[in-house]
């Protein structure tokens, strides 16, 4: 069967970001069948963008501003077997596509594959922040069961770290890149050309269609859609995750338009992680326990590095699990309306 991949790209006001990406994609060797641009913007971009780029073949949906639900209209209107989902702010490489495809027609068991994104890194460049983690930090995050993005293998330390060195990167080896005891995401295990992760950003990522209807986004998440792809990934009809192709780089801008605050971006994504935590059978209430856990590690760090915000917000995450009052919870056990209806700031 001939392999046709849709282009699904979610966007809101953010007209500059969504040319650059529209340009990415004209420019590809290998172009998707169909761009399908799911346009929650005041006013909508429909009458221009075809013209524009007339070699790319653009359908327009216009919907209201909701991450989750925007990207579940694009992914149900398109024909391709394969979906390339998009952020509006995403910038590949003229062979994007077809590396991506190329691997996954030679793995056919693979559903799901990425570029290594690289994000900004403070200097006008871009980087895709996978320094080996310092001997304290690692330390530190293991005890609290963080998040750890980073080769685990080539942390260092002195002569007196080698006995609890050697038995962090044990404990990293056996769990893989794969969730903490908190249900963070880890990425401990960067060597070779293509890396496996159980969870990673879908921002930039070609999926099965047939996957995307099968585990779709969970329109109960915030506007903003923080911690959806989490969800998705959980519930890929079959294991092994996302394959992220190291040498292959895709450039995330970060726009800031209709982005949360730090802060409330870190509460939102604490509590999504908490509410697929109790919702997926991979984990347990032990889990939650551990991410309290971590949420009050993270409120010690952020203190720390002066981040009070960031400190409040992690606090607050934590006393929301633990009263059983976490909105997104709440909603689903009551049918309530979507919290992401309820004043949340949009984002995308």
């Amino acid at each position: 069967m001939r392999i046709t991949v849709s282009a699904v790209i979610p966007t809101r006001n953010r007209p500059h970001s969504l040319e650059r990406l529209l340009r990415a994609l004209a420019a590809q060797d290998r172009p998707p069948e169909e761009v399908i641009v799911v346009d929650a913007s005041d006013p909508p971009a429909a009458g221009t963008l075809q013209a524009q780029h007339p070699s790319l073949r653009i359908r327009h949906l216009r919907t209201a501003p909701a991450l989750c639900a925007q990207r579940n209209a694009g992914i149900r209107a398109a024909r391709g077997s394969f979906v390339l989902l998009l952020d509006d702010d995403i910038e590949p490489p003229a062979d994007y596509l077809r590396r991506l495809l190329g691997y996954l027609e030679a793995h056919p068991a693979v559903g799901a594959a990425s570029g290594l994104i690289h994000e900004p890194d403070g200097s006008g460049g871009f980087s895709p922040g996978l320094a080996p983690p310092s001997l304290r930090s690692l330390v530190f995050r293991f005890l609290f069961q963080l998040s750890v993005h980073g080769e685990v293998d080539a942390t260092t330390g002195g002569w007196w770290s080698k006995p609890m060195l050697a038995g962090l990167r044990r404990w990293y080896r056996a769990r893989g890149n794969t969730f903490s005891l908190a249900g963070w995401p880890l990425f401990t295990q960067t060597r070779g050309p293509v890396i496996h992760l159980a969870t990673y950003g879908l921002g930039a990522a070609l999926v099965r269609r047939a996957w995307l209807l099968h585990s779709p986004y969970d329109e109960g998440l915030w506007r903003s859609g923080l911690g959806d792809n989490y969800g998705v990934a959980l519930g890929f009809p079959h294991p092994g995750g996302v394959a992220v192709l190291k040498d292959l780089a895709v450039r995330h801008h970060r726009a800031p338009d209709h982005r949360p605050d730090p802060a409330t971006a870190y509460y939102q994504r604490s509590l999504a992680l908490h509410y697929f935590l109790r919702r997926s059978r991979r984990f347990s209430r032990a889990h939650t326990g551990f991410l309290v856990w971590s949420l009050l590690g993270n409120a010690l760090l952020f203190h720390l590095h002066g981040a009070r915000a960031l400190a409040r917000a992690s606090l607050r995450a934590a006393a929301a699990i633990l009263r059983g009052r976490n909105p997104l919870l709440q909603q689903a056990a009551t049918g309530a309306e979507p919290v992401r209806n309820r004043g949340q700031p949009a984002s995308l």
